[in-house]
């Protein structure tokens, strides 16, 4: 895949583009550990059928103040860790990403890392086509000016965002010269409830940005949501997942497992051939019996020519099957009263009149 994507690769109407988030879900262990866990996420991404797998890139200290405490909702999920120890634990090393980046281009899957800070951003740049931006970076005005410089098409999340901080990520990006964006619908809860997903602002969304609109779900349902936003209109479909949800850390509870995933991203691709395009018209699935069961004007009894065509005593509204088929019922007060300009047989089609 070229270096050089624009937007147009989340605003295609008949592929959905996929990305399974895989977060802090590498970190099990060891280095090596971590690395092989790394790996399988990448290659269950691949079979499962997405287009892109995303983890994270952050540092502690250029993403929370010192001291910053402990988060309500870790604690709820048995994580009793201060914010910034926990970050450090879950910070993946700068050097792993080249060599995940290469492993993702032997599955043939994109790979992405969401930057927190301006050098996690230059420290990912070289080794992914896209970025992305998590939902409470949206108004983190070094980092939107840094990533609109790269040029690559931007994602950014939109959860726990009011449209007036939309509009401000908007146009630091487009400030800078980038139009390579895409929006993604997001609540920021983990997990997030079916009635909190708000899913009706995708087509909000799309319609006052003029831009590809995405869904970034966080809800455990593998199917509902994602399949939902594809019929709304969303090109873009992210979703956490894991290899196992029972093991540690903040990111496994909520996932979706191996075969979750599978089933979400063959449920996209369903979704999408079921939602065509907006042009009503008839298919060729539906002509055979278009013409033998639509109603049309046909004769209920032997109809010589020059007599006068009348409803319901020598013709009427009825389905031709595989009898000739005559006007469209539509035509009915065009030809009632007229003159048959033909012998027509009873349960043929009226065709001519005068």
């Amino acid at each position: 895949m070229s270096k050089n994507l624009s937007n147009k690769i989340f605003d295609n109407p008949f592929h959905t583009f996929v990305i399974a988030e895989a977060g802090s879900n590498w970190k099990c262990g060891t280095r090596e550990e971590d690395m092989h866990q790394a790996q399988n996420l990448v290659k269950t991404a691949a079979k499962a059928g997405a287009d892109a797998i995303k983890f994270q890139t952050y540092r502690p200290e250029s993403m929370y103040v010192s001291e910053a405490g402990r988060s309500d909702y870790f604690s709820k999920h048995g994580i009793h860790q201060d914010i910034n120890d926990l970050i450090g634990k879950l910070s993946m090393p700068y050097d792993m990403i080249p060599q995940l980046e290469n492993y993702c281009k032997k599955e043939e899957i994109i790979f992405m890392s969401t930057p927190f800070s301006v050098q996690d951003a230059m420290e990912v740049n070289p080794f992914v086509q896209i970025h992305k931006v998590a939902s409470f970076e949206i108004n983190h005005v070094r980092l939107l000016e840094y990533l609109a410089d790269t040029k690559k098409p931007i994602l950014i999340s939109t959860g726990a965002s009011a449209y007036d901080e939309i509009d401000f990520a908007i146009k630091v990006v487009k400030d800078r010269g980038n139009d390579n964006l895409g929006l993604l619908q997001c609540t920021s809860k983990y997990p997030a409830s079916l009635e909190s997903l708000n899913l009706a602002a995708i087509p909000a969304m799309r319609s006052r940005y003029s831009l590809p609109i995405g869904f970034s779900d966080h809800s455990m349902e593998p199917v509902i949501a994602p399949v939902l936003a594809v019929g709304l209109g969303a090109t873009i479909i992210e979703k956490h997942f894991t290899l196992d949800r029972h093991l540690p850390g903040p990111d496994h509870q909520f996932a979706l497992i191996p075969s979750e995933l599978e089933l979400m991203i063959k449920s996209v691709r369903s979704a999408e051939k079921a939602k065509g395009n907006s042009i009503k018209q008839v298919f060729p699935e539906e002509l055979e019996l278009r013409r033998f069961a639509t109603r049309s004007l046909q004769a209920i009894k032997n109809i010589p020519k020059g007599e006068i065509l009348q409803e319901g005593v020598n013709f009427d509204i009825l389905r031709p099957g595989n009898r000739l088929r005559g006007l469209d019922a539509r035509f009915l007060s065009v030809v009632n009263g007229k003159r048959s300009k033909i012998d027509v047989k009873k349960g043929d089609g009226i065709t001519e009149f005068e």
